[in-house]
């Protein structure tokens, strides 16, 4: 899951905000948003991964993990496959 669309709606709102502002006030925003970029991607990877937590509490004999690929998470499930399923 690319992160990257959730991330840059985020700054498209805060410069849409800011955009009310003179200039500096501008700037700063654009600056507030790029610093904030590593920790926003961070607290999203989070929340993902409390998700992917509590789903696990609902699909006995499963394991939902998210992992990091690169800048990227990848959503993972594993589990036995039970009577009637196919796993292949």
């Amino acid at each position: 899951m690319d992160l990257t669309p959730y991330i840059s709606r985020l700054r498209e709102d805060l410069a849409a905000t800011a955009s009310a502002g003179d200039d500096q006030t501008r700037r700063t925003a654009a600056v507030l948003s790029a610093a904030l970029e590593p920790s926003v991607r961070l607290a999203l990877m989070n929340a993902l991964a409390d998700l992917a937590a509590e789903v696990t509490t609902q699909l006995p004999g499963h394991v939902v993990d998210v992992r990091l690929d690169g800048r990227d998470v990848r959503v993972v499930v594993t589990g036995a496959a039970g009577p009637g399923h196919d796993r292949g």
